[in-house]
């Protein structure tokens, strides 16, 4: 028996730790994990881009059997691209304004203001404005109505058409007395004519002339008289012929100041006024005559009126003339498709006395 004393051997104990060991790839995942959260977000979006890239874009190859729908065919590529450039001219096309704009400088001597003639309805010594009409033949109602005191109402709604408008006046010496309310509705029915349009004023007595001129001096270059002879522009003198003039304020003017400063003078033949009437290019549409007085039936222009009158209306004024002034008036106005209307001496001193009542404005 062996006394020696027994040495015990200890193994060490192991001690196993209930955490797994941590391996490369997941040391990896620890230690990047920021990094690989944005790897993964970035491959998330390209499939998802991907996968809608296709749902939209993707067209189903020829001859694909699993299509419900059947194919036309597929388009030829020249068919496209036509197809593409119409579209492009379409929307180039809505793109462009409607109206193209052009602006030039001009002076304004180099500007040529035109003179519209005027379509007048419902016309008659009362002319009455509206300036409704058609592009062309611009349609207004011209307003004389002031004349309708003075040469009657009753032609009120007449109706008729007109592009140029003349008046023929009698300033014979028998007017004294009487041409107070004249020359007062005369230039009120100027005043009162629309911005458009022509108009021609000329006066009588034996000579005939366009208003403004010097009467006086005029009839000294005339001689004859109011019998068969007539009256005419002695030789060599040449008479200042009528022309239309544009309705503008400055016309209207001239023509209200002759209206009012020419005097009366002595003759009445009617003959060269009805002449010189029918000498306008073109002619008068529509003439307003009125007188005082008569005139020898030679004198009165019948053949002149029915030989040149063309398309033009008289519409004739008795203005306090005798009785036998109306036989040859109303055979002019009715020849010629106008009106005739007479006033009477006691109407004209009505109306003087409400111009002495009511005294018009001077400018």
């Amino acid at each position: 028996m062996d006394d020696s004393p027994q040495i015990e051997q200890f193994e060490p104990e192991v001690v196993q730790s209930s955490e797994p060991l941590e391996g490369a790839f997941g040391k990896y995942l620890r230690e990047f994990r920021l990094l690989n959260s944005l790897l993964l977000s970035l491959l998330l979006v390209v499939f998802l881009f991907v996968f809608l890239w296709g749902v939209i874009i993707w067209e189903a190859p020829p001859g694909d059997q699993g299509s419900d729908f059947s194919d036309a065919g597929k388009q030829p590529t020249s068919t496209k691209k036509q197809e593409q450039k119409v579209r492009l001219m379409q929307r180039q096309k809505s793109a462009k304004p409607t109206q193209t704009f052009t602006f030039r400088a001009q002076a304004i001597s180099d500007i040529s203001v035109p003179v519209v003639d005027i379509e007048t309805r419902d016309l008659d010594p009362g002319v009455v404005l509206s300036p409704m009409g058609n592009v062309g033949d611009v349609s207004v109602n011209v307003d004389m109505s002031v004349l309708g005191k003075a040469f009657s109402s009753s032609f009120m709604g007449v109706k008729s058409k007109a592009n140029k408008i003349m008046f023929i006046i009698d300033y014979s010496a028998s007017m004294r007395g009487r041409d107070k309310v004249m020359r007062s509705e005369l230039s009120k029915a100027i005043e009162k004519l629309p911005a458009v349009g022509s108009v021609a004023v000329i006066f009588f007595s034996g000579p005939t002339w366009v208003a403004g001129e010097d009467a006086n001096a005029l009839h000294k270059k005339w001689k004859g008289d109011n019998n068969k002879n007539g009256w005419k522009p002695i030789d060599g003198y040449e008479p200042k012929r009528p022309k239309w003039l544009p309705v503008t304020p400055s016309n209207k003017k001239k023509l209200i100041k002759a209206v009012h400063d020419t005097p009366l003078t002595f003759g009445t033949v009617w003959n060269n006024s009805f002449e010189w009437a029918f000498y306008l290019n073109p002619k008068p549409d529509i003439i307003y005559f009125m007188t005082d007085g008569n005139s020898k039936k030679e004198l009165q222009g019948m053949d002149i009126i029915k030989s040149k009158r063309g398309k033009t209306k008289i519409y004739t004024i008795g203005y306090g003339a005798p009785a036998g002034a109306k036989g040859p008036l109303e055979e002019i106005a009715a020849l010629t498709g106008g009106k005739s209307k007479f006033v009477d001496m006691d109407e004209i001193k009505a109306m003087e006395k409400e111009i002495d009542k009511n005294p018009p404005k001077k400018n």
